[in-house]
């Protein structure tokens, strides 16, 4: 029999009671770099606001034109005509049609929109029947307008 056969205990090794500390193999840093670790520095928070500015900006900008500003005749438009195929394109300053740009104001109501032509102070007025389709009465002849896509 084995002289610690009744203490099995024993046969364990006994392992140290204080524990050793861990060293931190990093190399001390000055109070400089730990001051520019812990904050991104001035030139970034800016670059960074003037982005979050731009984007907030253009979205304000077009939400102002899509509820205030709204102007539903802004696009290109198609008519089948006796003469053959008109297309007219309106955009925030200008109409284009027969191959001539004019600046133009509009007047918007709720059904129909007033396009002034700003160089002879002459205005035509379309009718909205729908979002993608418009009419125009000019010499006694109405003209139906389909939006081209």
């Amino acid at each position: 029999m084995r002289p610690n056969a009744l203490n099995p205990k024993k046969d364990k090794p006994i392992k140290p009671k204080t524990v050793a500390k861990k060293r931190n193999l990093k190399p001390p840093q000055s109070k400089a770099a730990k001051k520019s670790s812990k904050r991104p520095s001035l030139l970034l928070n800016l670059l960074a606001s003037c982005i979050v500015i731009f984007f907030v900006g253009f979205g304000i900008k077009y939400a102002i034109d899509h509820t205030i500003n709204y102007n539903p005749l802004l696009g290109k438009w198609r008519a089948q005509t006796v003469l053959g195929i008109m297309e007219i394109e309106f955009d925030r300053t200008s109409m284009s049609s027969f191959g001539t740009k004019n600046p133009v104001t509009y007047d918007v109501s709720e059904n129909k929109v007033i396009v002034i032509d700003d160089t002879i102070k002459v205005g035509n007025t379309y009718k909205i029947i729908d979002e993608n389709t418009i009419s125009s009465e000019a010499g006694g002849f109405k003209t139906v307008y389909k939006r081209v896509k």
